[in-house]
């Protein structure tokens, strides 16, 4: 597959003439695009401004280039800047989540869902078994929902062997929050659903050794935060 080019829009020039506003959209549908590169399935993207212009723009784009960050009227330095676009990240996709699972414990009144939803204050994440369960109550919700939002526990044996003892819907409902990564594993494992290969690379198949390979994870919590500036498009 080939890799794909990251280049700017010609409308944007130097990205260092662009400041952050400290909005963030979390698109829960994953469609939104980016105004940099024009990247498009995006989740989150983050408001920058230059002058009367303005632009949403990608996780990617954040951290590749130097968009400047001003908190009470103090320019904040390049590592600052990143610091407190990485805590309002944390935490935006902490509350997306926990919102989303708390309107499915009022419509189904599910003791299950009681528990998921602990078990994610918790870890930040979801297990195997918790995310086919949750999963198949997201349709209750009255606006689409993606689950990739969601991201699924999937680094100790413990977890890949509870993946892999799902019934075949279960793991088809985990299977597109899944990283890369997550899903060679289980299929070196043989845990992914049928039909599912390695997709070739460069016309050959790949093999994946069966390795302990990290998950994604959440970012930290403790970042600087600027919550009464967040905006999300899930309400």
């Amino acid at each position: 597959m080939p890799k794909v080019r990251h280049t700017l829009n010609e409308d944007v020039g130097d990205p260092k003439e662009w400041t952050f506003t400290w909005e963030i959209t979390d698109d829960v549908t994953l469609g939104s695009a980016c105004g940099f590169c024009g990247r498009s399935e995006q989740r989150l993207t983050y408001e920058v401004v230059r002058g009367a212009d303005s632009h949403w723009i990608c996780q990617t784009c954040v951290a590749r280039y130097p968009v400047k960050g001003y908190l009470d009227g103090m320019q904040l330095d390049p590592i600052s800047t990143r610091d407190q676009v990485h805590g309002l990240t944390a935490r935006i996709k902490q509350q997306t989540c926990q919102e989303a699972i708390r309107r499915l414990q009022g419509l189904t009144n599910d003791p299950e869902i009681d528990e998921i939803l602990v078990y994610f204050d918790r870890n930040l994440q979801l297990s195997p078994r918790r995310a086919a369960r949750l999963f198949a109550a997201l349709p209750l919700l009255a606006e689409p929902f993606d689950p990739r939002v969601f991201e699924i526990r999937t680094r100790s044996a413990e977890h890949q062997s509870e993946y892999g003892s799902l019934d075949e819907t279960s793991r088809v409902l985990i299977w597109p929050a899944l990283s890369s990564v997550q899903r060679r594993r289980m299929i070196a494992l043989g845990y992914a659903p049928a039909g599912v290969s390695i997709p070739p690379r460069n016309g050959r198949r790949s093999h994946v050794a069966p390795q302990k390979l990290p998950e994604r994870r959440m970012p930290a919590l403790s970042e600087p935060t600027i919550l009464n500036r967040e905006k999300k498009s899930f309400q």
